[in-house]
């Protein structure tokens, strides 16, 4: 089994103003806290979901009579629902998979797995939390849409 480690490159051999001891503290708590950040981005971003969500429902669902007037007979907006339907619940669950809380066999004793692992999780949360961003936006977007086409055939 090799012990290598990877070489670290060394930019700046001058001693570290108090500015830069700053600086080296800001990303060191930085990273210290990433998966901290992760976790509160991804409830963040359910909250956000879920108030866009009411939206939805507020604009197509509730009415003395279902489906609203605006929505009988006019397929662009029932198309424009489903879509920002479906982006919505597709956000929540990319979301809901990055806060969720699993096991981790973690080795105790190799710190280089350990940074591995460390790293494996931070991206598995970075890439669903990504994916729920860019539902969201697609989904806001086709609530934009959809209100539009109502607006229009009106």
């Amino acid at each position: 089994m090799s012990n290598q480690q990877e070489p670290v490159e060394i930019q700046d051999t001058q001693e570290l103003s108090e500015e830069g001891k700053q600086l080296v503290q800001i990303f060191t708590d930085m990273k210290s806290k990433q998966l901290e950040f992760l976790d509160e981005s991804g409830k963040s971003m359910i909250e956000r979901i879920a108030t866009f969500l009411t939206i939805l429902f507020a604009v197509t669902a509730f009415s003395n009579n279902f489906p609203p007037a605006y929505l009988k007979g006019n397929l662009p907006a029932k198309i424009m629902v489903i879509t920002t339907l479906i982006m919505y619940l597709l956000a929540m669950t990319a979301a809901l998979l990055a806060i969720q809380p699993r096991l981790y066999d973690i080795p105790r004793y190799n710190v280089t797995e350990m940074g591995k692992r460390l790293q494996n999780i931070t991206t598995y949360k970075m890439r669903r939390l990504r994916l729920a961003g860019v539902l969201f936006a697609l989904g806001s977007i086709a609530l934009a849409i959809l209100i539009v086409v109502i607006i229009l055939e009106v």
